[in-house]
């Protein structure tokens, strides 16, 4: 039995898939796919998949990963891709197949790209958008509620923001680089709707997961 790790695409209409969704569409592929994988014992018995870091809904994604375990030592991993993207929705797309290097407890951070615009194109220009983005950056606090296992919470978002790289492009476009992980985890959605109430303007920000990051600085594999 060897562990096994896919990395996909999530995109387009596909965004809007909540996580258990997302969940359920990989089981029925791996099923068509007739892919033979370790299963759960017992009455129900189904594929046992795990995914290391859920996507929020209404994000995209370059590095989603599913885990699971082939029954087959001598699986080609180089055909499972293919096999699996034959049976998935567009919107979904593996990119490859390897056997797993870090565990998900190693991931510390995930870097987003972000386009920016108002939700009422004449409310704001993208020059103007920009300037006052920064100037909110360079606040020397920022302060969100942040929902936690203990109720809803106040925290300064400044310490977190681990990095921010604008870069060009037809509207307000940015990378940023944020906490992830099962200990702390910072949606930048925190961020925006921040800066949104501040400015007092509605925003809509399309966001996609760029890379997955360990706490020794390199990408999940």
């Amino acid at each position: 039995m060897k562990n096994v790790r896919v990395f996909y695409r999530k995109f387009g209409p596909c965004k809007y898939i909540s996580h258990l969704d997302t969940n359920r569409v990989m089981i029925r592929a791996i099923g068509k796919s007739r892919l033979n994988i370790w299963r759960t014992e017992g009455f129900n018995q189904h594929a046992y998949i795990t995914f290391a870091l859920p996507l929020s809904l209404g994000f995209a994604s370059e590095c989603e990963s599913m885990d699971f375990r082939v029954l087959d030592d001598n699986e080609d991993l180089s055909l499972i891709p293919d096999r699996l993207n034959a049976c998935l929705p567009d919107g979904i797309r593996v990119l490859r197949c390897a056997e797993s290097v870090h565990k998900p407890a190693d991931i510390d951070s995930s870097k987003y790209t972000v386009i920016l615009e108002p939700m009422n194109e004449g409310d704001i220009s993208d020059k103007e958008l920009s300037e006052k983005l920064k100037a909110f950056l360079d606040s020397p606090e920022i302060i969100v509620e942040k929902k936690t296992k203990k109720g809803m919470k106040n925290i300064d978002l400044k310490p977190y923001i681990l990095a921010f790289d604008p870069y060009e492009g037809d509207k307000v476009c940015f990378d940023l680089k944020l906490p992830a992980g099962s200990t702390l985890n910072i949606n930048p959605n925190l961020l925006i709707n921040a800066f949104a109430d501040q400015l007092g303007v509605e925003l809509y920000a399309d966001i996609t997961r760029a890379a997955i990051y360990t706490k020794g600085g390199e990408e999940f594999a």
